[in-house]
């Protein structure tokens, strides 16, 4: 196979392409973060560490008692995963809307790649 170098030129990202890409890839690393926090809260409750916390936070506030809800944690988690999931898709709206005003007065994004020449010769003959 051959290989080739060409250069190409980024001028233009497609606003609702990013919008699309971009919700898809929050909602994903949100989903991710949620699961993830479950299985860890979990875990705390099963090996005793919650409450662990919860007895020193007590003594640390001098309060009889101390106690983390952790349906009010995950609500405001996702509450707060939410928020940075809309935040980032906009984000990343407004970027490529940056990105074409200034492509557009600059010339874009210029990088190297190298092309692999895929034909190659039919069985029976040669070239």
């Amino acid at each position: 196979m051959k290989a080739r170098q060409v250069q190409r030129v980024v001028t233009r990202l497609d606003p609702w392409s990013m919008l699309r890409i971009s919700l898809l890839f929050a909602f994903c690393v949100w989903m991710i973060i949620v699961v993830a926090g479950v299985i860890l809260w979990q875990g705390a409750v099963v090996t005793g560490s919650i409450d662990k916390i919860e007895d020193f936070l007590a003594q640390l506030l001098a309060e009889s008692s101390f106690t983390i809800d952790g349906i009010k944690v995950f609500q405001g988690a996702s509450v707060a995963g939410f928020v940075l999931f809309v935040g980032g898709a906009l984000f990343a709206v407004v970027t490529s809307v940056l990105f074409n005003l200034i492509a557009g007065v600059f010339g874009g994004l210029r990088f190297t790649v190298v092309e692999l020449e895929t034909a190659q010769v039919a069985p029976g003959q040669r070239s």
